[in-house]
Protein backbone atom coordinates (compact mmCIF):
# COMPACT_ATOMS: atom_id res chain seq x y z
CA UNK A 1 0.00 0.00 0.00
CA UNK A 2 2.97 2.33 0.89
CA UNK A 3 4.70 1.81 -2.55
CA UNK A 4 0.89 2.56 -4.50
CA UNK A 5 0.81 5.82 -2.34
CA UNK A 6 4.20 6.32 -3.47
CA UNK A 7 3.44 6.02 -7.30
CA UNK A 8 0.05 7.72 -7.03
CA UNK A 9 1.70 11.16 -5.49
CA UNK A 10 4.62 10.49 -8.07
CA UNK A 11 2.26 10.32 -11.40
CA UNK A 12 -0.37 13.29 -9.98
CA UNK A 13 2.97 15.43 -9.70
CA UNK A 14 3.33 16.89 -13.53
CA UNK A 15 -0.56 17.88 -13.31
CA UNK A 16 0.24 19.82 -9.57
CA UNK A 17 2.77 21.22 -11.46
CA UNK A 18 0.93 22.71 -14.11
CA UNK A 19 -1.27 23.97 -12.01
CA UNK A 20 1.64 25.78 -9.62
CA UNK A 21 2.75 26.70 -12.82
CA UNK A 22 -0.36 28.56 -14.57
CA UNK A 23 -0.52 30.78 -11.01
CA UNK A 24 2.82 31.89 -10.57
CA UNK A 25 4.23 31.69 -13.99
CA UNK A 26 5.02 35.73 -13.98
CA UNK A 27 6.68 35.97 -10.97
CA UNK A 28 8.79 32.66 -11.73
CA UNK A 29 9.92 34.07 -15.53
CA UNK A 30 13.05 35.60 -13.55
CA UNK A 31 14.39 32.06 -12.31
CA UNK A 32 12.75 29.93 -14.77
CA UNK A 33 15.94 27.80 -15.37
CA UNK A 34 16.77 27.29 -11.67
CA UNK A 35 13.20 26.44 -11.32
CA UNK A 36 13.27 23.93 -13.94
CA UNK A 37 16.52 22.52 -12.67
CA UNK A 38 15.53 22.09 -9.24
CA UNK A 39 12.05 21.45 -9.89
CA UNK A 40 13.82 18.14 -12.23
CA UNK A 41 15.86 17.21 -10.31
CA UNK A 42 13.02 17.35 -6.52
CA UNK A 43 10.74 15.45 -9.55
CA UNK A 44 13.41 12.47 -10.15
CA UNK A 45 14.92 12.00 -7.18
CA UNK A 46 12.41 12.38 -4.25
CA UNK A 47 9.85 9.59 -5.20
CA UNK A 48 12.78 7.46 -5.14
CA UNK A 49 14.34 8.56 -2.01
CA UNK A 50 11.39 9.14 -0.17
CA UNK A 51 9.99 5.40 -0.89
CA UNK A 52 13.11 4.10 -0.14
CA UNK A 53 13.79 5.61 3.17
CA UNK A 54 9.96 5.15 4.49
CA UNK A 55 10.48 0.99 3.39
CA UNK A 56 7.76 1.53 0.73
CA UNK A 57 10.39 0.06 -2.08
CA UNK A 58 13.86 -2.12 -1.57
CA UNK A 59 17.04 -0.42 -2.60
CA UNK A 60 17.92 -3.95 -3.68
CA UNK A 61 15.05 -3.96 -6.49
CA UNK A 62 15.84 0.01 -7.47
CA UNK A 63 19.26 -0.81 -8.33
CA UNK A 64 20.57 1.53 -5.82
CA UNK A 65 21.68 -0.93 -2.64
CA UNK A 66 22.70 -4.45 -1.95
CA UNK A 67 24.71 -4.63 -5.00
CA UNK A 68 27.41 -7.53 -4.87
CA UNK A 69 31.17 -6.95 -5.76
CA UNK A 70 30.47 -9.14 -9.10
CA UNK A 71 27.30 -7.84 -9.85
CA UNK A 72 29.46 -4.31 -9.86
CA UNK A 73 32.06 -5.60 -12.12
CA UNK A 74 30.01 -7.82 -14.57
CA UNK A 75 27.87 -4.40 -14.89
CA UNK A 76 30.88 -2.34 -15.29
CA UNK A 77 32.03 -4.64 -18.56
CA UNK A 78 28.63 -4.63 -19.85
CA UNK A 79 27.86 -0.73 -19.80
CA UNK A 80 31.77 -0.71 -21.24
CA UNK A 81 31.14 -3.15 -24.08
CA UNK A 82 27.99 -1.28 -25.04
CA UNK A 83 29.58 2.42 -24.67
CA UNK A 84 31.89 0.91 -26.86
CA UNK A 85 29.34 -0.23 -29.48
CA UNK A 86 27.42 3.11 -29.21
CA UNK A 87 30.72 4.61 -30.18
CA UNK A 88 31.49 2.49 -33.30
CA UNK A 89 27.69 2.81 -34.55
CA UNK A 90 27.76 6.83 -33.98
CA UNK A 91 30.53 7.04 -36.72
CA UNK A 92 27.59 5.76 -39.36
CA UNK A 93 26.05 8.64 -40.82
CA UNK A 94 22.30 7.02 -40.74
CA UNK A 95 22.58 5.66 -37.05
CA UNK A 96 23.95 8.87 -35.90
CA UNK A 97 21.20 10.91 -37.40
CA UNK A 98 18.33 8.13 -35.87
CA UNK A 99 20.26 8.11 -32.79
CA UNK A 100 20.02 12.03 -32.48
CA UNK A 101 16.77 12.70 -33.47
CA UNK A 102 15.17 9.79 -31.38
CA UNK A 103 16.95 9.31 -28.48
CA UNK A 104 17.34 12.78 -26.90
CA UNK A 105 16.95 15.47 -29.64
CA UNK A 106 16.33 18.66 -27.17
CA UNK A 107 19.91 17.30 -25.95
CA UNK A 108 19.09 18.46 -22.31
CA UNK A 109 21.04 16.90 -19.28
CA UNK A 110 17.91 17.55 -17.30
CA UNK A 111 16.43 13.50 -18.65
CA UNK A 112 19.09 12.23 -16.69
CA UNK A 113 16.35 12.81 -13.46
CA UNK A 114 14.02 10.47 -15.13
CA UNK A 115 16.43 7.43 -14.37
CA UNK A 116 15.86 8.02 -10.28
CA UNK A 117 12.16 8.01 -10.89
CA UNK A 118 11.59 5.00 -13.14
CA UNK A 119 14.11 3.07 -10.73
CA UNK A 120 11.71 3.63 -8.15
CA UNK A 121 9.36 2.43 -10.98
CA UNK A 122 10.18 -0.72 -10.73
CA UNK A 123 11.26 -1.35 -7.35
CA UNK A 124 6.87 -1.00 -6.43
CA UNK A 125 6.15 -3.41 -9.48
CA UNK A 126 8.77 -5.23 -7.03
CA UNK A 127 6.18 -5.06 -4.18
CA UNK A 128 3.91 -6.30 -6.51
CA UNK A 129 5.16 -9.32 -7.60
CA UNK A 130 7.99 -11.33 -7.21
CA UNK A 131 8.44 -12.52 -10.88
CA UNK A 132 11.54 -9.86 -11.55
CA UNK A 133 10.80 -10.04 -15.33
CA UNK A 134 7.05 -8.70 -14.10
CA UNK A 135 7.92 -6.23 -12.11
CA UNK A 136 10.13 -4.90 -14.69
CA UNK A 137 7.12 -5.23 -16.87
CA UNK A 138 5.13 -3.12 -14.30
CA UNK A 139 7.65 -0.64 -14.05
CA UNK A 140 7.62 0.19 -18.09
CA UNK A 141 3.74 0.88 -18.11
CA UNK A 142 4.26 3.14 -14.79
CA UNK A 143 6.79 5.05 -17.03
CA UNK A 144 4.64 4.93 -19.74
CA UNK A 145 1.60 6.17 -18.16
CA UNK A 146 3.91 9.08 -16.30
CA UNK A 147 4.64 10.08 -19.75
CA UNK A 148 1.15 10.00 -21.41
CA UNK A 149 0.20 12.20 -18.41
CA UNK A 150 3.17 14.65 -19.06
CA UNK A 151 1.39 15.39 -22.67
CA UNK A 152 3.04 12.84 -24.85
CA UNK A 153 -0.70 11.09 -26.25
CA UNK A 154 0.73 9.91 -29.42
CA UNK A 155 -0.60 10.80 -32.78
CA UNK A 156 0.41 10.39 -36.61
CA UNK A 157 2.16 13.80 -36.75
CA UNK A 158 3.85 13.37 -33.03
CA UNK A 159 8.05 14.46 -33.29
CA UNK A 160 10.32 12.50 -32.08
CA UNK A 161 11.32 14.92 -29.50
CA UNK A 162 7.76 13.89 -27.70
CA UNK A 163 8.89 9.75 -28.70
CA UNK A 164 12.14 10.22 -27.07
CA UNK A 165 10.90 10.19 -23.50
CA UNK A 166 9.77 6.03 -24.30
CA UNK A 167 12.47 5.75 -26.10
CA UNK A 168 14.86 6.56 -22.85
CA UNK A 169 12.52 4.36 -20.98
CA UNK A 170 13.20 1.41 -23.49
CA UNK A 171 16.83 1.96 -23.36
CA UNK A 172 16.80 2.42 -19.44
CA UNK A 173 14.93 -0.58 -18.97
CA UNK A 174 17.00 -2.53 -21.08
CA UNK A 175 20.49 -1.30 -19.00
CA UNK A 176 18.97 -2.61 -15.44
CA UNK A 177 18.06 -5.80 -16.69
CA UNK A 178 21.57 -6.10 -17.83
CA UNK A 179 22.82 -3.95 -14.83
CA UNK A 180 20.40 -4.08 -11.85
CA UNK A 181 22.25 -0.96 -11.26
CA UNK A 182 20.72 2.95 -11.15
CA UNK A 183 24.49 4.27 -10.70
CA UNK A 184 25.77 2.70 -13.54
CA UNK A 185 23.03 3.06 -15.52
CA UNK A 186 23.00 7.18 -15.26
CA UNK A 187 26.69 6.89 -16.14
CA UNK A 188 25.92 5.45 -19.10
CA UNK A 189 23.37 7.28 -20.24
CA UNK A 190 25.60 10.68 -19.22
CA UNK A 191 28.30 8.97 -21.60
CA UNK A 192 26.29 7.96 -24.20
CA UNK A 193 25.35 11.91 -24.05
CA UNK A 194 28.47 12.60 -24.29
CA UNK A 195 29.44 10.46 -26.89
CA UNK A 196 26.27 12.04 -28.70
CA UNK A 197 27.42 15.42 -28.67
CA UNK A 198 31.03 14.97 -29.62
CA UNK A 199 29.52 12.76 -32.93
CA UNK A 200 27.30 15.64 -33.53
CA UNK A 201 30.11 18.09 -33.40
CA UNK A 202 32.49 15.96 -35.35
CA UNK A 203 30.15 15.76 -37.93
CA UNK A 204 27.21 17.99 -38.04
CA UNK A 205 23.81 17.69 -40.04
CA UNK A 206 24.17 19.27 -43.58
Amino acid sequence: MEAAFWVALTLAGPAAARAIERRLVARLEPWAAEVGFWSSAAYGVLPLYAAWITGAVIGRECGIAGISPAAWLSGIVISGLLLGFLGVALRVPSVNRLVRAWYNPGGSRLVLFDEPRWAFYRGAGAVAVLDAGAAQLIGLVLGAIEWAIRGGRPARDTPPLVWSGLVRLGVSAGLFALTHNLWLILLVQAAAQALLLRSTEASPPP
